[in-house]
């Protein structure tokens, strides 16, 4: 969408320019054909018109840059949609002509007064102040919230929009930390959803995979954190002091032990890093064990992450 924003703000970019001369021929970018040309990302371009298009708002002053029958300068949105190719003909306005070329010095020059289906249009027309040389350029606004646009793009109030909406849940809190790492996130956040390829999610590939920590056969998510052997010697003895010493090897009760602690606390944030990088790296364990590279003990992998913690935290401090 940002690239698209370009094409209408930054006509003295070098690929813009590019663009508007070879692609657009200096058409309107909502009526170029869409026929193959161009490069991978044009044609992209080109397919997500109809998602831009209602984003995208053009304020007339002068009028040479926006084109009369596709750009939204009337808040009608394209206006050949409203009265199909004949109302070139019947407004006297030619397809591809700008805003200014419907002006002259005494106001508008269109047509269509006595035309009965696009009274309403002509009167809405007329009651948009004309354009003149002295406004300046026209400048051309972007959506951020509903009826509200600015003359600046926004990410973030894009993202907003276009976004399906759902409710916050619980365990977001314990994934999405404003002072975790993002892969350890990444891989956190998988069997939260109960996604990673664990023994019982590739057994529906065919595949039989076990425990390579302590031979289970059947090894799922809560096998893995923390009902093995291994992965919960490693968890309780580093955990204890902030989960608490009535610590669980059950995954349940620990997510749930993990959202109930208090939020922004020192030793909560603390348990919510440990508890991602131990996932993080029990999974990392299993992946080095299955591609038999050599195995960490319990003493090695709980130094590892020891270290892991120490070196995130002290750029916090």
């Amino acid at each position: 969408m940002k690239l698209i924003w370009r094409i209408f703000t930054q006509s003295s970019s070098l690929w813009v320019s590019w663009v508007t001369h070879y692609l657009l021929k200096y058409n309107s970018f909502w009526d170029v054909q869409d026929d193959s040309k161009g490069s991978w990302i044009w044609r992209k371009l080109l397919k997500l018109r109809d998602e831009v298009y209602g984003f995208l708002r053009i304020d007339i002053r002068d009028g040479q840059t926006c084109h009369f029958w596709f750009d939204n300068w009337t808040e009608k949105g394209r206006l050949i949609d409203i009265t199909g190719a004949t109302g070139t003909t019947y407004l006297g306005v030619q397809r591809h002509a700008r805003v200014c070329d419907a002006v002259n010095l005494e106001g508008w020059t269109i047509r269509g007064q006595k035309c009965r289906r696009f009274q309403e249009l002509y009167r809405n027309i007329l009651a948009i102040t004309p354009s003149k040389p002295e406004n300046g350029a026209d400048i051309v606004l972007w959506k951020h919230a509903d009826e509200e646009y600015l003359p600046t793009f926004s990410a973030s109030k894009t993202w907003d929009q276009v976004r399906v909406k759902r409710d916050k849940v619980e365990w977001s809190r314990v994934v999405w930390l404003p002072q975790g790492v993002p892969r350890y996130a990444f891989i956190t956040w998988l069997p939260i959803r109960n996604r990673l390829s664990t023994g019982d999610i590739m057994t529906q590939w065919g595949m039989v995979q076990g425990c390579v920590f302590c031979g289970e056969r059947d090894q799922t998510r809560d096998h893995l954190y923390f009902a093995c052997p291994y992965s919960y010697t490693v968890w309780e003895v580093l955990a204890c002091r902030l989960v608490g010493n009535g610590i669980n090897p059950d995954w349940q009760w620990t997510i749930t032990r993990l959202q109930r602690m208090r939020d922004k606390e020192l030793d909560t944030i603390l348990a919510q890093l440990l508890f991602q990088s131990m996932v993080y790296h029990v999974w990392r364990e299993r992946n080095v064990r299955r591609h038999q590279q050599p195995a960490m003990s319990t003493d090695q992998m709980r130094r590892r992450i020891d270290k892991a913690m120490i070196n995130r935290i002290v750029p916090l401090r």
